[in-house]
């Protein structure tokens, strides 16, 4: 009797939880301005932090990738909502994983889709996005490319609560170049010693995972007000400079003499990673743009009718 008690207590507590939550939908656009800036972008790269975070965009991407669906078992959309951790392990150390080159602009559901407390956040079908319009005025504007377009549905908690969620898009640099940006040297034969980064120090050159194009985290949360919280990194191909260290060699009466120690500045290939990095807080119902010199974000938040709670054998 106490056994079935202590159930019955639990049961209501997650309803009277699930009955607090407010949920909203959410719809992001993400596009690249093609033009020239001035402005210096730092050499250093910083990866964005996404072992927590929720992956909306991996169970659409996989799906046409045998190795990946043997990789990812059993990570439906709503698994990486509540089992991120496990589900970014597996997508990692599967022998079998791997990634698309290119990742579609639009991530959407294969069919509407319906949201139920308790529950994670859940993508939407392109059908119920309501970007339509915007994206083809952008999109017709010379010097832009759309990276990232997709809706979805969550419950808005806390910051101290909530997931962020992991955005990436466009092309994947990893047979390029390795995450820190460095090129990926491609010549075997090459002896010349370590080239040196006076800004970095000596080059990482280990590589782990997917360099994509767009990558970062999108957080939402709730204190009495909503607030996104974005931290991406938009990769682009440059040049920059480094000290490279080679053999001199000179002619002596006895044929060739190697001086070492001789040092250079060169130009190098290089990934930078270009950040957005904001903070800000939203009125629901209002298109907000983020604005950057090299990128562009436009986000809404919406009220929506809150979900009904998912019943006992009931899919979804």
């Amino acid at each position: 009797m106490l056994r079935l008690s202590l159930i019955l207590l639990s049961l209501l507590s997650v309803s009277v939880h699930a009955e607090d939550e407010r949920w909203f939908e959410v719809e992001i656009y993400v596009y690249q301005h093609n033009s020239n800036s001035v402005e210096q972008w730092p050499t250093q790269v910083t990866a964005p932090k996404t072992n927590n975070a929720v992956d909306l965009i991996a169970p659409v991407t996989s799906t046409d990738l045998t190795s990946v669906r043997n990789g990812l078992t059993s990570c439906t959309s709503q698994d990486w909502a509540t089992n991120s951790n496990e589900c970014n392990t597996q997508l990692t150390t599967s022998a079998n994983a791997s990634t698309p080159e290119n990742i579609p602009v639009e991530i959407a559901a294969a069919q509407p889709a319906t949201a139920y407390t308790g529950n994670g956040p859940v993508l939407l079908a392109r059908s119920q996005s309501q970007f339509g319009d915007i994206i083809k005025k952008i999109a017709r504007q010379p010097g832009t490319t759309s990276l990232l377009h997709m809706t979805w549905q969550q419950a808005m908690k806390p910051r101290n609560q909530a997931k962020p969620l992991h955005l990436y898009a466009g092309h994947d640099f990893e047979n390029t170049y390795n995450y820190d940006g460095q090129e990926i040297n491609t010549n075997p034969n090459n002896n010349d010693i370590p080239s040196f980064d006076f800004m970095q120090g000596i080059y990482d050159h280990s590589s782990k995972g997917p360099v994509w194009q767009l990558d970062g985290t999108l957080n939402i949360y709730l204190n009495h007000y909503l607030y996104i919280e974005a931290a991406l990194n938009l990769r682009e191909e440059g040049t920059k400079q480094v000290l490279v260290t080679k053999d001199n060699l000179s002619d002596t009466t006895n044929g060739y003499q190697i001086t070492n120690g001789i040092t250079e500045t060169e130009s190098t290939p290089f990934l930078y990673a270009i950040p957005l990095k904001q903070n800000r807080r939203v009125r629901s119902g209002e298109i907000h743009y983020f604005d950057h010199p090299k990128m562009g974000m436009i986000i809404q938040i919406r009220k929506m009718p809150q979900p009904s709670t998912l019943s006992i054998g009931q899919s979804h």
